[in-house]
């Protein structure tokens, strides 16, 4: 009787070092994989700022030059369509 109790608390303690390991190493996939995403997500944050420090310093460059009329020209000519009354446009609809 006493070799079936002790038999009954080894195994019930092996099952539950077992699932104790088994729950370790689920929780450590789960934490890789949301450290490789998260290091994926600081890669894109790191690539948006340096489009952000360059666009930046172009216009502190603008900001600093004497050619505020020609800045206010090419914006207008590019980001709003506009056009001297005499200039004819060509837009090329080809996508090359």
């Amino acid at each position: 009787m006493k070799k079936h109790r002790k038999t009954r608390k080894s195994f019930m303690m092996r099952l539950c070092v077992f699932g104790f390991a088994g729950y370790l190493v689920v929780t450590l996939i789960q934490l890789q994989v949301e450290i490789s995403q998260r290091q994926k997500e600081l890669e894109e944050v790191k690539q948006q700022v340096e489009e952000q420090r360059i666009e930046n310093k172009e216009l502190e460059r603008i900001l600093m030059s004497d050619s505020d009329e020609k800045y206010i020209e090419r914006i207008a000519r590019e980001k709003l369509g506009f056009a001297y009354p005499d200039e004819r446009v060509l837009i090329d609809v080809s996508g090359s």
